[in-house]
């Protein structure tokens, strides 16, 4: 049986076109028909940093953080100690992972969460839309 996440793996990652936050708003609306405020479908900002500060943001207004992800949760992500990137929670072959558009792979990709370290990443927390 084929996961839902396989029809994205390998999509080429483009800032505010195909990056990370919408990642997850495509697939929240594409795979699970859950709406995303539409207040999140937002031009990207240009540095790092600023989006740094929109994910954030965003994350913080329109989630909460929980224990117990289920498939389609939020991941965010740290990397050299502060957050900066999300992606999708999912299970695949009973295997906690996060599908996520990594910039520097320039392309959707599928980890283990086991194996996040292995490309410099760890985990803040695990997020569900806020009702």
């Amino acid at each position: 049986m084929i996961h839902w996440s396989e029809q994205y793996i390998g999509k080429e990652y483009k800032i505010g076109q195909a990056d990370c936050a919408r990642l997850l708003s495509d697939v929240r609306k594409e795979v699970f028909n859950l709406s995303v405020p539409s207040d999140v479908e937002v031009e990207r900002k240009a540095s790092r940093l600023q989006r740094l500060a929109q994910m954030t943001d965003l994350v913080g207004e329109y989630c909460e953080k929980t224990s117990a992800p289920t498939e389609g949760d939020a991941v965010l992500m740290m990397c050299r100690g502060r957050p900066s990137h999300i992606g999708v929670y999912c299970i695949v072959n009973n295997e906690p992972c996060v599908l996520h558009a990594m910039e520097n792979a320039k392309m959707v990709v599928l980890h283990k969460l086991r194996h996040l370290p292995k490309v410099f990443l760890s985990i803040e927390g695990f997020y569900k839309w806020k009702a």
